[in-house]
């Protein structure tokens, strides 16, 4: 939908704590808000319904709410009387849940005056909205970081693999990523799970890829896919849950909720882990190709994993030896930085 949006009591301002530009502060004529448009480096779901109407109950109590950004794709706007109006696509950079609580406000009492400011950046691409975006992903709803992720697959080829892997119908897990706010009932994994299971998976070539920080392991995973090439990267991956998938399963589970901890992120990055450190899992003296001997399969699905899993947790140190002694596998010295809290990824 397209059309004009009029800002009200509108005033220029230089952003200094932002970006340093000239923006656009004001009011939004209600009647605009309609027109504002949302791309899609937005969060398509996963909004809680709980905030959403505490916001509702903002507006029918005329509740200060917080500023909504907005990026106009030009700079056609003209102002007479501090009352702006901007005749290019404006677009929500951070407020989408504002906007969409302002609509059910609205529907649920027609009447109702809505006090919506605004911040308005001119001259925006989708670049500078999706940076923006990412780099705003800290107020009072933070934006997951499967968002963060999916929101660099223009340029990032590692994030662009990891989300196409949806797509992939050899991945065990297709369609089953969740790279939104939040996981629906049938997905098992989150996006920046995956990520960080992949990372780990193929850490014995970088240490950023131990990383839980999810740009730090971004890079990381960039520089995976140089060295190993964008095949290797995404048959490693297949390889790995069809690991899991023959063990236990993983194709054949529902979106229920049963007890299914082969899936528990601390299992998976434990294995990924004990599995980069052995060149027994590696082809070739690079080790870029993820492969899973015969003779390990019976071993790994007779390793009672609910004892150690579910109800209680095992430490993953102990999880790791008791892996790797389920699988005859020598000790080895591994160097372990200081780990992130691997339910962090979660």
């Amino acid at each position: 939908m397209s059309g004009e949006i009029k800002v009200l009591n509108g005033f220029l301002e230089d952003d200094k704590a932002v970006t340093g530009q000239v923006v656009l502060r004001g009011v939004l004529d209600q009647n605009s808000l309609k027109f504002i448009q949302m791309d899609w480096y937005q969060r398509e779901q996963g909004f809680s319904t709980a905030h959403t109407q505490k916001i509702v109950g903002a507006y029918f109590s005329a509740d200060s709410i917080e500023d909504i950004t907005l990026g106009m794709r030009g700079h056609r706007c003209r102002s007479k009387d501090n009352k702006w109006t901007l005749h290019d696509p404006c677009y929500c950079i951070n407020g989408g849940q504002r906007l969409f609580a302002a609509s059910l406000a609205m529907r649920d009492r027609p009447d109702l005056k809505i006090h919506l400011g605004c911040k308005v950046y001119f001259g925006t691409t989708e670049k500078f909205e999706n940076d923006l975006f990412c780099k705003l992903g800290t107020s009072s709803v933070p934006v997951n970081s499967n968002v963060l992720i999916r929101n660099k697959k223009k340029e990032s080829k590692a994030a662009l693999l990891l989300v196409n892997m949806n797509n992939n119908p050899k991945f065990a897990l297709q369609n089953r990523v969740a790279w939104d706010q939040r996981k629906t009932r049938h997905e098992l994994i989150s996006g920046r799970g995956l990520a960080h299971i992949v990372g780990l998976l193929h850490a014995h070539k970088g240490s950023a890829l131990k990383s839980n920080k999810a740009y730090e392991l971004l890079g990381g995973l960039d520089q995976l896919v140089q060295k190993i090439g964008a095949e290797n990267f995404q048959t490693n991956i297949v390889r790995f849950f069809d690991v899991i998938d023959s063990c236990w399963t993983i194709r054949n589970l529902s979106g229920d909720n049963i007890a299914r901890p082969h899936m528990k992120h601390l299992f998976l990055c434990t294995i990924a882990r004990l599995f980069s450190a052995y060149p027994d899992f590696w082809d070739g003296k690079e080790r870029n190709e993820f492969w899973f001997p015969k003779q390990f399969y019976r071993k790994l699905k007779a390793f009672k994993l609910a004892d150690y899993i579910v109800p209680g947790r095992v430490p993953k140190e102990a999880l790791y030896e008791l892996l790797r002694k389920q699988l005859a596998l020598n000790p080895i010295y591994e160097e372990t930085e200081a780990d992130d809290e691997i339910e962090a990824a979660e």
